[in-house]
This record gives C-alpha cells, sequence and structure tokens, in this order.
C-alpha cells in the first residue's frame, strides 16, 4: 500500500513539473523595443506627405496612455525617446518633451489644437514638426500609434502604428506615472546635447525651411 500512494505521488509530482515546463515555455517574451522603435521611426519618414529637410528641428513628446493624457510610464518614456535618437541619427536636431499633448483630437478644419501652455513651452524653440502619440496596454498586446503634426499648419504629415507583446519587461514599464513626474525630461535634449534645450545634428548640405511661428 505504501508502495502504491510513494508511485502515485512520483506520478503527480512529474506531471506538476511537466506542467510548469510547459508554462515557462509559452511565456509571452518580449519584443525588442530598440528594433521596434527604430522600425516605427522609419516608416514615419517614409509616410511622410511633404519633405521634412534635415536638420529641421524636431520636438519628440512622451507618449500617453490613450485612457487619460496626464498619465505616461517608462514604456511611454523609453520608446519616445528611442524614437528621438533614431531621428536624430538620420540628421534632426531634438528636443525631448513630456506635455499632455492630444494629437489625435483635431478641430473642424482637420488642425491640430494647442493649449495655451503647450504653445509657450514650444514658442521659444520654434520647431518644425512634433512627433509623439499615444499606447493602450492590452492582455497580450500593448499598441501604440503614433503622429508627426507640422507646427506650422497644424496638419498631420505622417502617422504609423504597431504592437509589442505584453512580456515580463513590457508588463513593468507599462505601470503608470503622472506626466511631468520623476523621470521627465521637457525641454531637454535626448543625447549628446550641445546646449541644455537642443540636440544638435551633423551639418547638412541641405538648407532647412525656417519653421513658422506657433500660432
Amino acid at each position: 500500500m505504501l508502495k502504491t500512494a510513494t508511485i502515485f505521488i512520483s506520478a503527480l509530482l512529474i506531471a506538476s513539473m511537466n506542467g510548469c515546463a510547459y508554462f515557462r515555455q509559452y511565456e509571452t517574451k518580449d519584443a525588442d523595443l530598440v528594433e521596434v522603435s527604430y522600425d516605427a521611426t522609419c516608416e514615419l519618414k517614409d509616410n511622410l506627405k511633404r519633405t521634412l529637410p534635415k536638420n529641421s528641428l524636431v520636438v519628440v513628446s512622451t507618449l500617453l496612455n490613450v485612457d487619460n493624457l496626464n498619465k505616461t510610464s517608462s514604456f511611454g518614456r523609453i520608446i519616445s525617446d528611442q524614437i528621438a535618437s533614431a531621428f536624430h541619427n538620420s540628421g534632426y536636431q531634438i528636443i525631448g518633451m513630456e506635455m499632455p499633448i492630444d494629437l489625435f483630437v483635431m478641430q473642424d478644419k482637420g488642425a491640430l489644437h494647442l493649449s495655451d501652455d503647450a504653445k509657450a513651452e514650444l514658442k521659444p524653440y520654434r520647431p518644425a514638426v512634433i512627433v509623439g502619440g499615444v499606447y493602450a496596454p492590452g492582455k497580450k498586446n500593448a499598441y501604440v500609434s503614433l503622429r508627426i503634426v507640422d507646427l506650422h499648419s497644424k496638419n498631420i504629415i505622417s502617422s504609423t502604428d504597431f504592437s509589442v507583446p505584453m512580456g515580463p519587461d513590457a508588463k513593468v514599464l507599462l505601470e503608470s506615472k503622472e506626466v511631468g513626474s520623476a523621470g521627465s525630461r521637457s525641454g531637454s535634449a535626448v543625447e549628446g546635447a550641445t546646449t541644455p534645450a537642443v540636440e544638435e545634428a551633423a551639418p547638412q548640405v541641405e538648407t532647412e525651411t525656417p519653421a513658422g511661428p506657433i500660432q
């Protein structure tokens, strides 16, 4: 009887271990966020409806939670920083900002509405465009929508979407943070800046079209 019970318990342990191994084998894996961000930046540049001259000043705003534009996360910040790096490596000047701007709410004529606070923050730099977007955490994936808005016309000139699996890293990075909380870099360069605010791109032969005033 004891021998039979021992065999039964051993069988249960083996089945339990196999079940754990099965779970680990099919656990969701994280995507390479650097690769995803750089690919998304390439798509944004490929989808441009007008030329964005090299050495133009580009504001990259932290990605926001689609359900609450006053909240972001480490995920929203690192994706926007990686996008900023990709633009900088392509020859653009970069400013990284964290503002509750909804690039998806347009006025009747299809132009972006900027709050007075946003206008005041952007005005000293006179950037050509702003890059930003929103993300939505799901059960199996996190979904991201990006846009480039011309700050002179306030029109969307490029957009793209992508998703990443909800692996263990993504879940941790997606924990909510208040916009402007510790870790924000409003009005700061992302890397290697030559001034406190603007990250300079390498000199380009192509001439730059001056950006219009922020209205």
